[in-house]
């Protein structure tokens, strides 16, 4: 299977006597996927403090994989090749079901995520009701933040979407959407509301570019999980590690500025209830597909 990147960790864990180390099940690298949900390089910029971080921490080796998209994530946690990925709440809770995944830790902000719609900063429509017979865009199809959910709160509000707008589409990414906003390519379009304001942050969005008009209500979303076949030892070395990320120490507060938390908590499948009810309502909890 093609892979865009591959990026592997090396540390020795012989350096040190056997008294000094808590023997280990496996010393072959924890293979790490993460949802493609920005460019390559932002991607990167993101993850990488943190892996560090995270060999650093455990002396474990990790080797880094992007996947192409979305379902591709989703088969090679399947085939096993994936030890620890970066879900959104939706392909999280198919890999739950495909490959009994399991939940280990998201960031402080992901039980209260939102999505945000934008506009061009000159447009004079202030509401998503306002945009009938606009062109608009969704995230990629199996996004929690830019499809699943954002769908959910619209269908619920009586708008359908393939029949309110002129046209809907579905973007690669959600930097990909909000750069249609902005070039024109759309009216309209809704994006995960972290990634927005990183762009913000970044320099790559300005005000006079784009506008938020509105955000959906709150939902679970994003979560660090594991294979089933992982080794208990393994598992709680990554989760005592996640649960030690301190905004208090400066190290450590730029990494989690990165992932744009404050801290990262226990994560359990109970936290993906509405998912699972937005998913099933919607039939996008098929999870061959």
């Amino acid at each position: 299977m093609k892979k865009i990147l591959t990026f592997l960790f090396v540390v020795s864990l012989f350096g040190c006597s056997g008294e000094d180390i808590d023997p280990a099940p496996t010393m072959k690298p924890v293979v790490v996927a993460v949802l493609p949900d920005q460019s390559k390089e932002a991607l990167l910029a993101r993850h990488m403090p943190l892996l560090e971080y995270l060999r650093a921490t455990t002396s474990l080796d990790f080797e880094l994989e992007i996947p192409l998209d979305y379902a591709d994530l989703l088969e090679q946690f399947d085939t096993g090749d994936i030890g620890l990925a970066w879900f959104g709440g939706l392909t999280f809770t198919r890999a739950e079901q495909r490959s009994q995944a399991v939940p280990l830790a998201f960031r402080d902000i992901d039980s209260q995520f939102t999505s945000c719609y934008l506009s061009k900063s000159d447009e004079f429509r202030t509401r998503i009701r306002d945009f009938a017979g606009s062109e608009f865009s969704f995230g990629p199809y199996l996004s929690t933040s830019g499809h699943l959910m954002p769908r959910y709160f619209l269908e619920r509000d009586g708008i359908i979407p393939e029949q309110f707008f002129s046209s809907t589409r579905h973007s690669a990414a959600h930097d990909q959407t909000a750069r249609w906003v902005r070039d024109g390519t759309v009216n309209l379009g809704v994006a995960n509301c972290i990634i927005v304001q990183s762009m913000f942050d970044n320099g790559l969005l300005s005000d006079d570019d784009i506008r938020v008009i509105e955000t959906t209500p709150p939902y679970s979303d994003y979560v660090w999980a594991v294979s089933s076949s992982m080794d208990k030892h393994t598992r709680m070395l990554l989760l005592d590690a996640l649960l030690a990320l301190d905004a208090s120490l400066p190290q450590h507060r730029v990494i989690l500025q990165l992932q744009g938390a404050n801290a990262y908590l226990p994560a359990a499948s109970e936290d993906f209830v509405l998912v699972r009810r937005a998913a099933q309502q919607l039939g996008l909890d098929d999870v061959e597909n």
